[in-house]
């Protein structure tokens, strides 16, 4: 299997933007890297140029290069960033159905997201009938349903979300703005948090990120712990979306468990750590997202001190 970095969820700047490229540039561990706007086009910190040259230098340094559209297409003016993506020579990931009506997948190497509902092998399908050569399969998919769906997936590649906060939902609305006050997006002056704001419940648990448009899970989802589950299933690629800190080093752990160079217990050690003990895994064994933590942590009996964390 092979790890891909998917694209940055947050409103991060141009200028950091353009660093992190250049870090990932030289991540070895890394095959693909995705590009591109997924939540909100008013934040777009990558101009297409900007894309290109990135993408470029990348592929320079061996990597597979896909820039990712938006999740939810809304206007002409993001019509028109889908058709400049399309007019560029590199391979497009469709978020938004309406990519499909704009890039021909015969034609050029499409790649479905996803945001795209592929829950079973009919929707797959579907989708090669249109040229998709491979799909990132829904977040929600139980261990079980992914494993069915690979069955007949044929020649279509299957790559899983698999660390990362989890993108649970998009609207056209913006949550951020109403939270500043702000009742029409179209007045936003791109405030985003770089890192979201977090949403807690009464008792101070936390539960949810709200980043602009979408909502994520407040705790990261992992397939850390089910590497070699994934790689006799067929799963081609194992997607890592990028964080603020720690992406270049949660790559290497995710290629070392896949090399068979570390096992679960260390590899689950150290993630512990660097995600403050925000581990989840629910909905790969078909529970509640967060039902999973009690899986990951107490039935690999780690350390009191990571338990703690």
């Amino acid at each position: 299997m092979e790890i891909a970095l998917g694209p940055v969820l947050f409103g991060w700047s141009r200028e950091r933007l353009i660093d992190f490229y250049k870090e990932v540039a030289e991540m070895d561990s890394v095959s693909r890297v995705y590009i591109g706007e997924v939540v909100c086009a008013r934040r777009r910190g990558l101009t297409i140029d900007d894309m290109v040259s990135i993408g470029e230098a990348l592929k320079a340094k061996g990597k597979g290069v896909v820039f990712s559209t938006l999740a939810v297409v809304s206007n002409e003016a993001e019509l028109d960033t889908i058709r400049a993506i399309g007019e560029t020579s590199f391979a497009v990931e469709a978020n938004d159905v309406s990519v499909f009506n704009i890039i021909d997948g015969k034609e050029r190497e499409l790649y479905a997201g996803p945001h795209i509902k592929t829950y079973n092998g009919s929707a797959v399908e579907f989708l090669r009938t249109l040229g998709v050569r491979g799909v990132t399969f829904p977040v929600e998919l139980s261990g079980e349903a992914v494993r069915e769906n690979i069955a007949v997936c044929g020649d279509v590649e299957v790559e899983l979300f698999a660390h990362g906060q989890v993108p649970l939902a998009f609207s056209w609305r913006c949550y951020t703005s109403r939270a500043e006050g702000i009742g029409n997006k179209e007045e936003c002056a791109h405030g985003c948090e770089e890192g979201g704001i977090d949403i807690t419940t009464l008792d101070g648990n936390p539960v949810f990120t709200i980043n602009g448009t979408s909502v994520l899970s407040a705790e990261t989802h992992t397939l850390a712990g089910v590497v070699e589950e994934l790689s006799n299933m067929g799963v081609k690629r194992l997607r890592i979306s990028p964080e603020a800190e720690n992406t270049g080093r949660i790559a290497d752990i995710f290629k070392a468990r896949v090399d068979g160079r570390l096992d679960k217990k260390e590899a689950m050690e150290e993630l512990v750590v660097l995600s403050d003990g925000k581990l989840v895994d629910g909905w790969y064994h078909g529970k509640a997202g967060r039902a999973g933590k009690d899986v990951l942590l107490n039935d690999l009996e780690l350390d009191e001190r990571i338990l703690s964390i």
